[in-house]
């Protein structure tokens, strides 16, 4: 109960920890629900700032080629948004829209292409021509890269974490599977004895 989670008197020693609604640990924001909407309305400031550069740079009297503007992009805002992957897969649908809404505004720049293009056809031409994932697909890229490396490397943790996954996943039917779901299927087809 809401009451009884304000009133908390958690110690550590004779030291009481202070209840926080929001608290920031190696540059991401959690917040007290872990809904992480605090942190996208912060990604989304930081991300419009930076893409009213490469808004600016994108107009035909620099000169400047889609490919430069698409790394300048990847560089500027996408370094963002990969930083903090791991929190991302915790991310409702309505924050990922949200982050993706800034990526089609730099694609729409970048590709001068026009406002109503439907986004099927933007996130196609930004893959073709940038080499742009949308945000779900690059978020799948960096799990699956991440639980990899780490199943290749023996790291116990994420060895740990793919078994206690796999046990979970085989007893339960999945409805609606989550991206680590989904990178355990792929990545378990490379390491089949994890």
């Amino acid at each position: 109960y809401k009451k009884e989670s304000d009133n908390l008197n958690l110690k550590i020693y004779v030291n009481r920890i202070k209840s926080q609604k929001e608290i920031k640990y190696l540059g991401i924001k959690f917040d007290s629900k872990l809904n992480f909407n605090t942190l996208v309305d912060e990604f989304k400031e930081r991300c419009n700032t930076r893409l009213n550069l490469n808004k600016i740079l994108s107009n035909k009297k620099w000169g400047l080629n889609q490919k430069t503007l698409g790394n300048l992009y990847k560089s500027l805002v996408g370094s963002i948004l990969d930083f903090s992957f791991p929190c991302l897969n915790s991310f409702s649908e309505n924050n990922i829209k949200k982050l993706q809404a800034i990526q089609n505004a730099a694609v729409r720049s970048i590709l001068r292409l026009k406002y109503d293009t439907p986004s099927n056809i933007m996130h196609q031409e930004a893959f073709n021509k940038l080499k742009l994932l949308t945000v779900s697909n690059r978020l799948f890229e960096l799990s699956e890269r991440y639980v990899g490396t780490g199943l290749s490397h023996s790291i116990p943790l994420v060895v740990r974490l793919v078994e206690e996954y796999k046990e979970g996943f085989e007893s339960r039917y999945i409805e609606y599977p989550t991206q680590l779901c989904n990178c355990y299927l792929t990545i378990s087809s490379f390491f089949p004895e994890t």
